[in-house]
């Protein structure tokens, strides 16, 4: 049996997956918005609400930890939210650079063929 401070670790485990997995899916649609735009802009508010809630539940959970205010606004936000979302910004960009650079190498090679 696991007590209240283990439980709720684990429970900030599991957010923590969550909020990275949602700031991820985030940059991944301002990055590569795709051919339904509004579709998927509709999804991006409702993930965007989600992650909002889950980090006001993080910070809660960690005042509960004893963290102090400051030290647990600072993890959340320079420590978790916004390394995650500008890396993973990062990624997608130089992922679809790469995409296209591959796919216009691909449509020289086979026009230089011709």
């Amino acid at each position: 049996m696991l007590s209240h401070t283990q439980n709720s670790v684990v429970y900030l485990m599991f957010l923590s997956g969550l909020l990275f997995l949602g700031l991820n899916f985030v940059a991944s649609c301002m990055v590569n918005p795709g051919p339904k735009r509004g579709k998927r802009f509709g999804y991006l508010f409702i993930v965007v609400a989600l992650l909002t809630f889950l980090i006001q539940e993080e910070y809660s959970v960690m005042l509960s930890l004893d963290f102090t205010r400051e030290m647990a606004r600072n993890i959340l936000l320079a420590g978790l939210s916004l390394p995650v979302f500008f890396i993973s910004l990062f990624y997608y960009r130089v992922k679809a650079k790469r995409e296209k650079q591959s796919t216009t190498q691909s449509i020289e090679t086979t026009h230089g063929n011709d």
